[in-house]
């Protein structure tokens, strides 16, 4: 593998199975979401002309090269606070972070879901690929490797369980009213039915595209925190952070779990970081308090997140 290549997208649809690569010449994982640190890549002459390889070769090139093992794997319900979370983590240049890397998606659920039906030893070693290449020790500086996952890859919590049995698991969630009011306000993938395969969350497809979206969202997150609930009670290398906490002591309790060093400059600049809206750095954040009267449909989510609060 050349240095400053990366795969980011299988090509889940072409007959061999094609792994597409990019150059990404001394860019670093500093916008919100990986898919926008490519973009801003495509630019580079090297990348005029699409270079591709098959699924094999990203497998037996993946540990040809150096590369960092995963700090931690971050684990979130969405809108809860994890991309202002990696936007602060990736100021420090100790970190390596990749937030929410399509080509992971492609190689946990893509190859879950492809016609291709590549067998469950091919699809670990796959995953595994992935996650080396993606972290390439490219700068001597680099010691960590933090990478932030889709919501919907709470599905797939013991398939990475067990391909890395000791790497800390970081869980992220919020009050599930004010992430249902995100999601209404500004929809993401997994808050449109049908987006994200239905068999999935265990869903029946035709009776989800009945329901008006913040019903269905909160279905959604009943499934996320069933997940959690099950999980802190067996997993105890993990850390569970509620955005009710306050960024900076979520930060904190990151920082001592991960046994992370963080210099005070670097610190500071982080502090002020929290200024500003997590996918709009340029934008200063406000959120006006919801109204305490939540509708039926919610109490079940709300019942369980008052649980994980408190355990």
């Amino acid at each position: 593998m050349k240095k400053n290549w990366i795969p980011y997208q299988i090509d889940l649809n072409s007959l061999p199975l094609r792994v597409k690569w990019i150059f990404i010449g001394n860019k670093t994982f500093t916008e919100p979401f990986f898919h926008e640190t490519t973009s801003k890549c495509r630019v580079f002459e090297e990348n005029q002309n699409p270079i591709y390889s098959s699924l094999e070769e990203l497998i037996s090139q993946s540990t040809t090269f150096e590369y960092l093992e995963p700090t931690c794997f971050i684990f979130h319900v969405s809108r809860c606070g994890s991309t202002l979370l990696t936007q602060l983590l990736s100021i420090d240049p100790q970190n390596i972070v990749v937030s929410e890397p399509p080509i992971l998606d492609d190689a946990l659920r893509g190859l879950d879901f492809s016609a291709s039906r590549v067998d469950e030893e091919t699809q670990n070693l796959a995953i595994k690929a992935v996650v080396n290449h993606l972290g390439q020790r490219r700068f001597e500086q680099q010691n960590n490797y933090i990478i932030k996952l889709d919501s919907w890859h709470i599905f797939y919590y013991d398939k990475l369980r067990k391909l890395y049995p000791d790497t800390p698991f970081i869980f992220s969630f919020r009050r599930p009213d004010e992430v249902i009011r995100s999601q209404v306000r500004e929809c993401g993938m997994h808050a449109a039915p049908g987006v994200i395969q239905p068999q999935l969350f265990e869903f029946n497809l035709e009776e989800i595209l009945l329901l008006e979206r913040p019903v269905y969202v909160a279905k959604v997150l009943e499934k996320y925190f069933e997940h959690y609930l099950e999980i802190i009670d067996k997993d105890k290398n993990t850390l569970f952070i509620n955005y009710a906490e306050g960024t900076l002591t979520i930060l904190d309790k990151i920082e001592e779990f991960l046994k992370l060093k963080i210099e005070p400059s670097i610190k500071q600049k982080m502090v002020d970081r929290t200024q500003f809206h997590s996918k709009r750095p340029n934008t200063v954040f406000e959120e006006k308090p919801l109204n305490d009267v939540s509708p039926d449909y919610q109490k079940k989510v709300l019942e369980m997140y008052e649980i994980l609060s408190k355990k």
